[in-house]
């Protein structure tokens, strides 16, 4: 008979404590909430972030400006702006198209036109000379340490 005396004061003492809860106010302003209405004053007054911060650690609270942001937009019911998350370096695709291979601007000389100027080849270039769509494509540098490539050698 204890067993069910000692449920019964269980449950009784769970009961109370469900009705007794209260929600604990949000920390995560817990510092700047009592002095709220100084920091907007401060705000409207013109102060920059800097200078509030300055104040406040005048009273011994350290927060950082983008704290003091966040504070004043959430306590005036202003929107979050989107957090840009900075990928790795690694991430990165790499660059397709590399400065050297663009072609270079063909000079003009007065009155004359690109497409009437002679082309500069060489005897050697004339006699093997391809097509953009006749060279091998470039390869692309491949992750990890630069490894000599052994036909080139």
């Amino acid at each position: 008979m204890s067993d069910l005396t000692d449920i019964t004061a269980r449950m009784q003492r769970f009961r109370d404590a469900v009705r007794d809860f209260k929600l604990p106010a949000p920390s995560r302003h817990a510092k700047l909430m009592p002095l709220r209405d100084g920091i907007i004053e401060l705000r409207h007054k013109g102060a920059s972030l800097r200078l509030i911060r300055e104040l406040l650690a005048t009273v011994s609270i350290a927060v950082g400006t983008d704290t003091i942001a966040r504070f004043l937009a959430e306590v005036n019911g202003e929107p979050q702006p989107l957090q840009i998350h900075k990928r790795s370096v690694r991430a990165r695709r790499p660059r397709v198209g590399m400065a050297s291979e663009q072609p270079a601007a063909v000079p003009t000389v007065a009155g004359a036109t690109a497409a009437s100027l002679p082309s500069p080849q060489s005897s050697s270039s004339t006699s093997a000379a391809t097509t953009d769509a006749e060279k091998p494509p470039e390869r692309s540098r491949a992750r990890g340490p630069r490894i000599a490539d052994p036909r080139n050698l």
